[in-house]
């Protein structure tokens, strides 16, 4: 089912209202306004509708650059010796709020509001990294797959995977 953004901002609309008249529901009906309000493609996919802003692969794609974020300090908390590797560079920062604004938004959407990657600090910013991060995350990602044990890196995997 195609919609047009007018339709998508009168049924995002249509589900604020619902919040405030069942609020037994509440909670339901403010996740699908925000799902079709910024048209999140995965979750998009549960209400039935195919037009998206953010793309089901895009989506999983985010979503895989966030488990490879949760593998990496977990790899690193596991080691007996972390070589040297700064536990910063392994944060997961976000994205830039300019430029990758729809990736920025799922991003807090998936922390915040489904309760996803709790452990990640979001810092002030809210995890706007303020300088682009998506394709250095896709160089890292390309890393990650290619890595035979991806939930017990090396250090010198860890170490790859962050210089990518």
């Amino acid at each position: 089912m195609d919609m047009t953004p007018a339709e998508r901002l009168i049924l995002s609309n249509q589900y604020q209202i619902m919040a405030m008249l069942d609020a037994d529901n509440a909670a339901h009906y403010q996740r699908c306004q925000i799902i079709i309000k910024r048209g999140y493609g995965l979750q998009m996919r549960e209400l039935d509708s195919e037009l998206s802003q953010l793309s089901e692969a895009e989506c999983r794609t985010l979503l895989a650059m966030m488990e490879m974020h949760h593998a990496l300090h977990v790899s690193w908390s596991n080691l007996k010796d972390s070589q040297g590797i700064d536990p910063r560079r392994l944060q997961f920062l976000g994205f830039d709020g300019h430029t990758e604004g729809r990736y920025l938004g799922y991003t807090r959407f998936l922390t915040e509001r489904e309760g996803r990657y709790t452990q990640f600090p979001c810092g002030s910013h809210r995890f706007d990294a303020q300088v682009p991060m998506w394709e250095k995350y896709q160089r890292m990602l390309a890393v990650w797959h290619n890595c035979p044990r991806q939930y017990h890196l090396s250090a010198n995997e860890i170490a790859q995977v962050i210089n990518a």
